[in-house]
């Protein structure tokens, strides 16, 4: 029998045609479009001093690529203006006015500020966003540690007073009544920067993942099979294991803990979570972890708890009802919030 002649067009149609076929399924393929099936993209960098990794699911992984880079860039933004070290940031200039005159802020200033203040009423103090002299009394600020004399502390002790701070709406102005007196956003502001991360994130239609910037976790909805998002709580003294599990959709987990940043000095462990009425590191507890709605919450409430101590901090803990809290006593001891019945799975 014989074979067909094929004209040349067509012969060259056909093979343009399947060439083209097989960079669209690539093209498909990469972008998640052929099977619609969610994908898993990570991100991790250091920012605000640590270790951040965002992880989210998406079909589409162009799409979901610049929606990582969109939530990076905004972090980096809101470190760059929250961070009292940098030498352009609105908190370094508000420090450098103490005594002399206010300055008017940018709204993400002035929304940690305004939260700072209310946690320092609601703890009675536990919780105090003038608390910078101190941290560089003890040199957590720059690395070089040292347990300063009860005369050193005499000294500081009496710049720190977070009802010194005065805010004005108008205009979004921040005060610092005495000279001297140093604002520092260490407990707050990586819980709010958590959350603008993961509004960007949203904004571009992310509907599965997390944002962890060194225990400031954020989960955006659930798995993508729908189960709830398990975050493990770290032991407070064995690195390498947990002694919970709490699961999570929509929500905010953050841990403060006494081995964060500390140092030892003839066997005794001085930690960077500083009661701001003695100037001494807070005792009685190792680790608080509080699960609430935002990050920006979590963060700030974390710290003023573990300050407070365990049936105080509790106690406050139980009269918001958007908290539940995790604490664990320096004997071992671990107290949940009544909130949080089969939620928890106890390692």
């Amino acid at each position: 029998m014989k074979l067909p002649h094929w004209p040349r067009r067509l012969i060259i149609a056909i093979v343009v045609s399947q060439i083209l076929l097989v960079f669209f399924i690539i093209n498909m393929v990469r972008s998640g479009g052929l099977s619609g099936c969610p994908k898993r993209l990570v991100r991790t960098e250091f920012l605000m001093d640590t270790v951040v990794e965002t992880m989210i699911y998406t079909a589409n992984i162009k799409a979901g690529e610049n929606a990582l880079s969109a939530a990076s860039s905004e972090a980096v933004r809101l470190e760059a203006i929250l961070d009292r070290h940098r030498a352009d940031s609105e908190l370094k200039a508000i420090n450098l006015l103490a005594g002399k005159e206010p300055l008017s802020v940018s709204a993400d200033t002035f929304a940690n500020i305004s939260l700072a203040l209310e946690v320092g009423r609601l703890s009675s103090g536990s919780f105090d966003l003038t608390v910078a002299p101190l941290l560089e009394l003890w040199g957590f600020a720059t690395g070089k540690t040292i347990v300063p004399s009860q005369q050193e502390l005499a000294k500081v002790l009496p710049l720190v007073d977070y009802r010194r701070v005065r805010l004005t709406e108008e205009g979004m102005q921040v005060f610092l009544e005495n000279d001297g007196m140093k604002l520092d956003l260490g407990g707050i502001a990586k819980g709010y920067i958590v959350d603008k991360a993961v509004e960007v994130l949203q904004a571009a239609g992310i509907s599965s993942g997390t944002v962890d910037a060194g225990g400031d976790i954020r989960v955006i909805g659930s798995k993508p099979d729908g189960s709830p998002w398990r975050i493990g709580i770290r032991h407070p003294r064995e690195r390498r294991e947990l002694v919970a599990i709490v699961e999570l959709r929509d929500e905010a987990i953050v841990t403060s803990g006494d081995y964060e940043r500390y140092f030892t000095v003839a066997g005794q462990r001085y930690h960077h979570l500083l009661d701001p009425q003695t100037g001494m590191p807070a005792r009685g507890l190792t680790s608080v972890t509080i699960v609430a709605p935002n990050a920006f919450t979590a963060d700030v409430y974390s710290t003023a708890v573990f300050v407070m101590g365990q049936e105080r901090g509790m106690a406050l803990v139980e009269s918001l009802p958007e908290l539940e809290a995790i604490i664990i006593t320096e004997d071992g001891q671990i107290h949940l919030s009544s909130g949080l019945e089969g939620q928890v799975e106890i390692l």
